[in-house]
């Protein structure tokens, strides 16, 4: 047997060769480079040699050690994790037109100045966020709505090319898109059609759900890849494609067509090319990435609610589909939207078989001025949902019907009345059951009331059974009410009821926002609990009160004031509190003064709180919260195992505090009470 000293070398450069062959791979730089870096049989023998010496010489397996991606214990769910950074979808831009008018408006906002911008390929995969800390990969999160995803670590740890240890120990969080390459898709499918198993419809769906496999050992087999993006904690550089090649440096894998170009023009040669050499690639795009080259632009540009002002997807071209519209299903939603859904022969669009596509409202059912039996045009545009784009009426039938609005609601049969100034035709009963069934839903999701123990299933039988007339009725369930039903065990009976019982202690906002007023979203609902405080003085506002919110207009100030209006909906509100809801009281403060006040503040290390509630403290108290220390920096709040973050710190002279000096000077802080 060799000796312990050429055991460790042997297995430093065995890791070092895989690796190498990993990164080339899935990271090549050009299509023709990926997956030659050596045969399949020789990188089979270099694992198994390496697993081999590991087996002998445990003590000498590395925290990185590439037989680490390769094995895994199944689990058992996905727990939640909210990201510190919000994780924004990009807008989009279909047509050269919109995409100069994005580079006009960027311009404009930069007050004349020319940005750089950094062209990368739009990877049609799934978003999720790599976080490192002390130079560990510790957890890796999928995007999930944005502000909260599903914790996926021993997954995102199979990915072959996405290092398990960095060459330091600092803290990173970066970004990116983890997909199936087509090779490696086709021969996934092939696997499936030898076991008789549904085949996936195309490489997007493939990695997802392999993303979300309870047994790791069954995602490494899938192969999945990653292309990193961005840096979301942990900034180094001011410039976007410095923090790239800083990313390269690191050994993150990158896509080697990225390109940074300093005017429109050479934009829209890069995705003119890309437009037309897509299916060179080995694996699927479907647009291309165009970011603002400096952070201190992307800054000023700033955000929308949804979406960075600094950055858009021009997408491509998008796919279509010639069908038949064969009938039209109306669907009855919350606020009694009665809403067209064309029902179509079944056809492939995308990789996927359609056979509904919306139609939004029957405005635009007049607008194609569509007859069931037309030829009508599919396309899915950047849109989840496909919707048609056009008609043909030259293969129209003489007999063919005119689709015209419903004249009563498809379910309680209440004559359909369209409200003057509106586009939407609505059902008036308010006590029909399928807007009921919709309100219930909309009220216990996850960004409502949170009762994730129901859900669309029990609800109608709750509803059919007579058990439920409204979602305050939720609240007189009893264990013999349910224990009967289909599928409720007592086991079942109990979390359900332990999950209503726990929603009774909830946030004024949260329950602003599951009340399901017209108009009325999860923001708009938090805005109105913030500037009323308590529940009694929000329903007696007037129209007027309401409008003197900035971010409230006449439109919406009036549906919240007819809401409040109604006899029906005033009763439905004093059932939930007279069964237990207890929507809290805000405490509306202004800060008068502020040792936080416009100071820069970067988390590093273990705090005793979650960093989310640290930083939204810190926000309150005016501070600005960052990712990385800088010169700018006033403050450094350091738990444990404070990594390069307090080093830098310390090199460039910046404060540094903890938790109890923390706490301190929020002492300081003086407020005032409003309302």
């Amino acid at each position: 047997m060799p000796s312990n000293s050429a055991t460790q070398a042997r297995i430093q450069e065995l890791s070092a060769l895989i690796h190498q062959h990993n990164y080339s791979y899935y990271c090549g730089g050009s299509a023709d480079d990926q997956g030659k870096s050596c045969k399949d049989e020789t990188y089979d023998a270099l694992v198994l040699e390496l697993k081999e010496l590991e087996n002998q010489c445990p003590e000498m397996r590395s925290e990185d050690s590439p037989t680490r991606k390769i094995k895994g214990e199944p689990h058992s769910s996905f727990p939640s994790r909210k990201h510190l950074v919000p994780m924004l979808s990009l807008g989009n831009v279909y047509s050269v037109e919109e995409l100069k008018s994005w580079d006009a408006t960027v311009k404009k906002m930069l007050g004349g100045q020319s940005p750089e911008y950094v062209c990368e390929l739009k990877i049609d995969g799934v978003a999720v966020s790599a976080i490192y800390r002390n130079g560990i990969l510790s957890a890796g999160v999928t995007r999930g709505d944005g502000s909260e995803g599903e914790e996926i670590t021993p997954n995102i740890k199979t990915i072959s090319c996405l290092p398990l240890t960095l060459k330091d120990e600092r803290d990173l969080e970066v970004r990116g898109e983890v997909y199936l390459p087509r090779e490696n898709f086709d021969a996934l499918n092939q696997q499936r059609l030898n076991s008789a198993e549904p085949l996936f419809k195309n490489p997007r769906n493939a990695a997802a759900g392999s993303l979300r496999l309870l047994d790791s050992t069954e995602t490494s087999r899938r192969q999945l890849a990653v292309f990193i993006y961005t840096i979301a904690e942990g900034i180094p550089h001011e410039m976007h494609a410095a923090n790239l090649d800083f990313l390269r440096q690191h050994e993150f894998p990158l896509n080697p067509e990225t390109k940074l170009v300093s005017s429109i023009e050479d934009v829209l040669e890069f995705c003119r090319y890309w437009e037309e050499h897509k299916e060179e690639l080995p694996y699927d795009i479907d647009g291309i990435v165009l970011k603002v080259n400096s952070l201190k632009q992307q800054k000023q540009l700033g955000f929308t609610t949804k979406s960075p002002r600094w950055a858009t997807a021009f997408k491509f071209t998008a796919e279509q589909a010639a069908t038949v519209l064969r009938s039209i299903e109306v669907g009855v939603g919350r606020t009694g939207i009665l809403t067209p859904v064309a029902i179509l022969d079944p056809v492939e669009l995308n990789g996927t078989t359609v056979s509904r596509a919306t139609l939004h409202n029957y405005d635009q059912v007049e607008r194609f001025n569509l007859h069931l039996g037309d030829y009508v045009t599919l396309e899915k545009g950047g849109e989840i949902i496909p919707k048609i784009v056009a008609v043909d009426p030259t293969l129209r039938s003489a007999e063919a019907l005119k689709i015209e609005p419903p004249s009563a609601c498809p379910v309680c049969g209440t004559l359909a009345l369209r409200p003057e100034g509106e586009v939407e035709w609505r059902c008036p009963n308010p006590e029909c059951s399928a807007q009921q069934k919709e309100l219930i839903l909309h009220f216990v999701s996850r960004r409502a009331m949170d009762i994730d123990t129901i859900g669309p299933a029990l609800i109608e039988q709750l509803l059919t059974k007579k058990l439920l007339r409204s979602a305050a009725d939720l609240y007189l369930l009893r264990h013999e009410d349910l224990s009967g039903l289909e599928r409720m065990g007592d086991k079942s009976a109990e979390n359900v009821l332990s999950g209503i019982e726990k929603s009774k202690k909830c946030e004024l906002g949260q329950f602003v926002h599951a009340l399901g007023i017209a108009n009325v979203g999860e923001k708009t609902a938090r805005i109105l609990a913030l500037h009323f405080g308590t529940l009694e003085k929000l329903i007696s506002a007037t129209p007027e009160e309401l409008e003197e919110i900035e971010e409230i207009g006449p439109v919406i100030a009036q549906s919240i004031f007819d809401f409040f209006q109604h006899e029906e909906q005033r009763q439905l509100i004093a059932d939930f509190l007279e069964r237990g809801v207890d929507p809290a009281e805000e405490k509306i403060l202004e800060i008068t003064d502020s040792p936080f006040n416009g100071k820069i503040v970067v988390l590093t290390g273990t705090l005793s709180e979650p960093r989310d509630v640290w930083k939204k403290r810190l926000i309150l108290a005016g501070a600005n919260v960052t990712g990385s220390v800088s010169k700018n920096t006033d403050f450094v709040l350091a738990g444990e195992n404070a990594g390069s973050k307090l080093d830098k710190a310390e090199k460039l002279e910046v404060s540094v505090i903890d938790e109890a000096t923390a706490l301190e000077l929020f002492e300081q802080i003086s407020t005032s009470t409003i309302g």
